[in-house]
């Protein structure tokens, strides 16, 4: 990183004073902003805005130690603009706070200020925290590294002590922390802190551009007052004052030198490439295809510079990034930021590249990635600019290889560099800087304002460009900056008619691109002779970027050129076309040059040249629409439509501009109604034409599963690299292949969604994710789940037995049951802690509560209570949802409730009743599993509960048919059915199918669900949404198909019923199903073959008893769900994981009635035998192999038997017996079998009970031999 050779380690302030004597004090501080809680949340100075942009939950109370104090909930939002009112190169903040509650070893975020746009989640460039023994701070440089310092009290403080807080940074100096008036902590740094940051507040949730509403488990409350921002660092005596309740008078002195702007621009050493012609062409380039392995990653290209490649991982390796809040990484691969592969388009010549960013490598072009191996430039280490002429290259892929995995590209500029003037174009208009207007015409106010608020004051020269001719006001001598740095934003307004009041009627005369028909091509301009110094070897260096018109924020170009004094040059600056907005333009030129100011460019014409629509919608429109799926692909998660959270506002902009332009573009207007909420109706669709003779039910089913196949495919194909991961980040990955289990059980494609799945499992715990069976890192009480135990859990489903994956499972819930579930003081079961990990668990009181997002993690105890009844998980979910009805209480209309979340230290409750929490669903499933487990009525009163709040269908995330399991059919299904017939589909189709058998409900499902699935499969897939974000929807296919939904993202009991594995490959998709009531003693099947030959597959039972099972079938020729004739009748053995053989007829719609007519024993209570990945090893001449017990009770003597191909026993070994896993832990034992000589291929060991008796499966007993 640029800062890291001056890097210094924290020094106490006796350590600090002992280096040398303090600098000399400066000019006087200015306040930026002040926040005196005596006087309200509006600040009462304010450069910037002084209203609050966001409050929520926060108080003013009385108990301040000067007055009144702000007070703010654990979840409450309280945010300031930081434009104009806090600056990123220099400052200090400061403010009086107060702990409220007890502090302790669980750290927490006190104060945050956020980028205005950034490729981290939580978008922090400022943090002061509570550390868990004292105080952290930081700010975060360009280049994502953070310079912190960090204290540790001796004695931490009461929870009505009032302390006095102050962190002061300097892009020249480093940082420093003082505590009530004294610095304790400081790092001498030098960086580059330029930066464009968006609000400053306390730390709710997420200070940023959006506002992240998932919980996390830093949020935490405390009190203020007297927030306080300055524009430099303040010195100690300063302080010290401000401590005291007196003024602050004095700040340390700043740099005399122009290191950090040299730095900035990349001026340490050699000048950007000279202009040699009198007129110079650069055309910006802008890339295909911009990616990181498989990942679409546009960040580096966007025109954003805060916004960077590789996305930022929350496990970082960055100086001062990984800290105690361990969050996952996301929207990433595990092996990102190695390579940047950039798609030149085919005809497009780049002969020079711009890099501003710390990242060190080399740049190297070939026909595509693979052959990008000509190395062109190499970047050094130690820059955050460079500017290299490269040997032309037209087409192909530019790699840039990262030496340091992390280390940021910000922005990546390719141009085509020649001698050349501008176009005459199909219009030119010309304007002529002139220093001494004043820049107040009211079209450009916006422009103003931002400027005003982004840069400090020496960095504010701004002129205006006219065209001949038109009027304004000569500027005072104050309006320009009195020391300015060397740097002109040039402003031209989009038309003459916006002047300023008090001036002459402007008649007869008129000058715009407002309503411009034709395009914006580029922009001409003309570079005065400069009379100054040389700075680099005869030359000055200049930086050019214009701004884009709707987004000042994004450059649309930002190159860097030399001149010599006193030479005019002409820069052509061949944009991406645009077809310009009323909106006005802003040109900003900085320089090396020190005395480079307003006046330097008196007099310069800068020409705007326009080319036809026609020719300029091509770039307009695919560049909006990758700024719009860029943008959204990182909004969608929080889906919000507030301007005043700058994000939305900014993919509002690009998307309005786009349809403003192209009203028809197809993917613009589905996000648009993605982004409204459907609010205006949905854009066109033409649904596929139902074949003749093909029941509409049927086809659109299938048609409704392809859709699903298809985007797993996709994501497989397309995103999942060998690691295993699919650039998400393993956790989001977690959650998206959720989806996988469902459509394997559903018979499409099993084998190969069991690799994809397997390999992101390993990854798990290949990337380090687990420890001690729960999350490696700390984390809330949601993504716990989220960290590989969701993983685990999907795993079994496809995987029924595997040893390896159930002992998984069983370390889970060991680890709940030992530290995270626990008994509290008031003899409740409950989650004593919400904040936790597999290496810690904090136990704090803020972080004690139980919430409903702390239930999915039971997920590993209901397979293992449903596999062999693990005692141990099933007591774990009987005692919760004991330990939940316990504290159920009446709401005030005297109805049955129970609380959204329980502190387990003191039983206490908050938040309101369970209905209102985030959640709130998931809770259902404990309750479910302990009535399934025991059969007492009491736990029905949780979904009683439920149900009267929203309805049956407020129950659909229980994956069982819970109508028909809980005998409410009479109840329930009137008020399904008249929801179907309202319109509604999803799970009231389902259920009005299923009291009627009239499949038009069925069809109405499908072709809903065909629908939505079609006209989201982009933004599922190239639209480059995090991966938990996206989702083809499969629980209604899998209710219809499988009789229950066996899984979906964050429903944790299965439910279904049945599964299928058909005999060939695409068969799934031509062989339409539904489950017909389906219960555990009987269920009916009917089918339609679509296709033109019987089509054979193997149904295996899950959520049925175990035992003899008669079947009945035929034909249903006439569609009323019913046998035609005499039925075929044959009786099967069905248990769960036992399979029966089906045939389905072509052409047909077929009818299976399956009843069970004696009882089985139940197989979670047998014992079991298991061989799995992993369990065999060859050595020499023989195999040896680990026998896993795993069953609900001890197993008797087993046997191991060694099998050629043609299943042939070749030799056999004694298996001893093995208790019962009871306890968790792994019960095994190894045996040798000889292995034969010659070939060895097809060997596969086969394990059993000696006396050949039942099993809790059969799908664990045989293992292959690895050659």
């Amino acid at each position: 990183m640029p800062h890291r050779s001056t890097l210094s380690r924290c020094l106490l302030l006796a350590v600090a004073l002992a280096a040398g004597p303090a600098m000399a004090a400066a000019d006087a501080p200015t306040l930026l902003f002040h926040v005196d809680a005596g006087k309200g949340l509006e600040a009462v100075v304010a450069q910037g805005e002084a209203v609050p942009n966001f409050r929520d939950k926060v108080d003013i109370v009385d108990d301040g130690t000067r007055g009144k104090a702000i007070q703010w909930q654990d979840d409450g939002v309280l945010a300031w603009d930081a434009p104009g009112n806090i600056l990123a190169q220099r400052g200090t903040l400061a403010f009086d706070w107060r702990a409220r509650y007890a502090v302790g070893e669980a750290p927490f975020v006190i104060f945050r200020v956020g980028y205005a746009d950034h490729s981290s989640w939580d978008m922090a460039w400022l943090r002061i925290d509570w550390n868990g023994h004292g105080f952290d701070a930081f700010v975060t440089d360009a280049n994502l590294a953070r310079t912190r310092v960090s204290f540790r009290m001796d004695t931490p403080p009461r929870a009505d002590q009032w302390l006095h807080l102050a962190f002061a940074w300097d892009e020249d100096q480093g940082v420093r922390l003082f505590v009530d008036g004294r610095e304790v902590a400081r790092v001498q740094a030098s960086g580059d802190y330029d930066a464009a940051l968006d609000q400053l507040g306390l730390a709710g949730r997420v200070m940023a551009p959006y506002q992240v509403q998932s919980r996390y488990n830093f949020l935490r409350g405390s009190d203020f007052q007297h927030i306080r921002v300055y524009d430099r660092m303040l010195d100690a005596a300063a302080v010290s004052a401000l401590a005291r309740g007196k003024a602050a008078e004095s700040a340390v002195a700043s740099t005399a030198d122009d290191r950090a702007w040299r730095h900035r621009f990349g001026w340490e050493g050699a000048p950007p490439p000279p202009l040699t012609a009198a007129s110079t062409r650069i055309r910006k380039i802008e890339f295909d295809n911009a990616r990181d392995l498989k990942a679409w990653m546009w960040k580096a290209t966007d025109g954003i510079a805060e916004t960077t490649w590789p996305g930022v991982y929350n496990r970082s390796r960055l100086p001062g990034r990984n800290d105690y809040f361990q969050l996952p990484d996301w929207n990433t691969y595990v092996e990102s930021g190695q390579h940047l592969d950039l798609t030149v388009p085919a005809g497009e010549t780049v002969n020079r590249v711009e890099i501003r960013g710390a990242a060190f490598g080399t740049l190297a072009h070939g026909r595509d990635a693979a052959h990008a191996t000509q190395v062109l430039a190499t970047r050094p280490q130690g820059g955050v600019r460079s500017v290299d002429d490269i040997p032309a290259r037209t087409g192909g892929v530019l790699r840039f290889s990262n030496v340091e995995q992390e280390t940021p590209i910000q922005e990546i500029w390719a141009y085509g560099v020649s001698e050349g003037a501008e176009p005459d174009g199909t219009v030119k208009q010309t304007y002529v800087i002139d220093s001494q207007a004043l820049p107040d015409y009211t079209n450009l106010d916006t422009l103003r304002r931002y400027i005003e608020g982004r840069y400090p004051a020496a960095e504010r020269s701004t002129v205006m460009a006219l065209p001949k001719g038109a009027g304004s006001r000569r500027r005072p001598a104050d309006s320009l900056p009195t020391q300015p740095k060397p740097i002109v934003h040039v402003l031209i307004p989009s038309g003459v008619g916006d002047a300023p009041a008090n001036q002459p009627l402007i008649r007869s005369w008129a000058y715009s691109w407002e309503n411009m028909h034709d395009g914006l091509d580029g922009v001409a301009i003309d570079i005065p002779a400069l009379d100054l110094p040389a700075t680099h070897d005869g030359l000055i260096p200049l930086n050019l970027r214009i701004k884009d018109p709707i987004w000042p924020a994004r450059d649309m170009i930002d190159v860097s050129v030399s001149v010599q004094p006193g030479q005019k040059r002409t820069l052509w600056l061949d944009l991406r076309d645009r077809i310009l907005t009323a909106d006005s333009l802003w040109l900003s030129i900085a320089s090396a040059a020190p005395g480079f100011d307003a006046k330097a460019l008196d007099g310069a014409q800068v020409r705007l040249v326009f080319k036809p629509r026609a020719d300029a919608l091509k770039e307009h429109v695919a560049d909006r629409f990758n700024q719009v799926r860029d943008n959204w692909g990182f909004l969608v998660e929080e889906h919000t439509t507030s301007k005043r959270q700058r994000l939305y506002a900014r993919v509002y902009a690009d998307l309005s501009d786009l349809l403003r332009v192209d009203p028809d573009h197809e993917l613009g207007r589905l996000y648009w109604n993605y982004i409204s909420y459907n609010s205006q109706g949905r854009p066109p669709y033409t649904a596929p034409e139902v074949p003749k003779g093909v029941p509409a039910w049927a086809f659109h089913q299938v048609q409704d599963l392809a859709q699903v196949r298809q985007f797993v495919d996709w994501w497989i194909d397309q995103r999942q690299v060998a690691y295993g991961d699919f650039g998400g980040g393993i956790s989001d990955d977690s959650d998206l292949t959720q989806q996988w289990p469902g459509l394997a059980l559903m018979g499409v494609q099993p084998d190969r969604l069991n690799a994809s799945l397997t390999a992101l499992s390993d990854a798990v715990y290949r990337n380090g994710m687990f420890s001690n069976g729960l999350s490696t890192i700390e984390t809330d009480e949601l993504h716990a789940y989220e960290e590989g135990i969701n993983t685990n859990s999907a795993m079994l489903y496809l995987n029924w037995g595997d040893p390896l994956t159930l002992e998984r499972l069983m370390e889970t819930v060991k680890a709940f049951d030992e530290r995270i579930i626990l008994r509290n003081p008031q003899g409740h079961v409950l989650f004593s802690s919400n904040w936790f990990g597999g290496n810690k668990v904090y136990r704090e009181p803020n972080w004690q509560w139980q919430k409903p997002y702390s239930f999915p993690v039971l997920h590993p105890a209901f397979l293992l209570g449903q596999y062999n009844a693990d005692p141990t998980g099933r007591r774990l979910v009987i005692g919760l949802a004991d330990g939940y009805l316990a504290h159920a209480g009446t709401d005030d209309k005297g109805r049955f409730t129970l609380p959204n979340e329980i502190n387990w230290a003191t039983g206490a409750t908050r938040g309101g009743e369970l209905n209102n929490g985030s959640g709130s669903g998931d809770t259902m499933h404990t309750f479910w599993a302990a009535w399934r487990w025991t059969g007492d009525a009491k736990y029905l009163q949780a979904l009683d509960y439920r149900v009267q709040r929203g309805g049956p269908g407020a129950l659909a995330n229980l994956g069982e048919n819970y109508v028909e399991a809980l005998g409410r059919q009479q109840d329930w299904y009137p008020l399904l059915t008249a929801e179907a017939d309202a319109g509604k589909t999803g799970f009231a189709s389902l259920m009005a199918w299923q009291a009627s058998g009239d499949r038009k409900y069925i069809d109405a499902l499908h072709a809903e669900g065909l629908q939505a699935k079609a006209q989201r499969a982009y933004m599922n897939t190239e639209g480059h949404w995090w991966s938990d974000r996206v989702e083809a929807p499969s629980e209604f296919l899998q209710r219809a198909r499988l009789g229950g939904i066996a899984l979906k993202r964050n429903q944790s009991w299965p439910g279904h019923t049945v599964s299928w594995r058909f005999d060939r490959e695409g068969a799934a998709e031509q062989v339409a199903l539904l489950v017909h009531a389906p219960s555990r003693e009987r269920f009916t099947i009917t089918s339609h073959n679509l296709g033109a030959r019987v089509i054979a597959a193997d149904m295996t039972g899950w959520n049925v008893g175990s035992g003899t099972w008669r079947v009945r079938s035929g034909v249903d020729a006439d569609g009323d769900g019913r046998i035609d004739g005499r039925p075929r009748e044959r009786t099967v053995q069905l248990e769960t994981s036992a399979s029966v053989p089906m045939q389905f007829q072509p052409g047909r719609t077929e009818v299976f009635e399956f009843e069970r007519v004696s009882a089985g024993t139940p197989v979670e209570m047998r014992p079991d035998l298991g061989v799995g990945r992993g369990d065999v090893r060859v050595d020499g001449r023989q195999v040896h192999v680990t026998v896993h017990g795993l069953g609900h009770v001890a197993s008797g003597v087993g046997v191991a038997i060694l099998e050629d191909a043609r299943g042939r026993e070749i030799a056999r070994s004694e298996v001893p017996a093995m208790a019962a896993p009871t306890d968790l832990l792994p019960k095994t034992a190894v045996v040798s079998l000889p292995l034969p000589a010659g070939d060895r291929g097809g060997l596969r060991v086969r394990v059993a009970l000696a006396d050949g008796g039942e099993e809790v499966t059969r799908l664990n007993n045989v293992v292959d031999v690895p050659r």
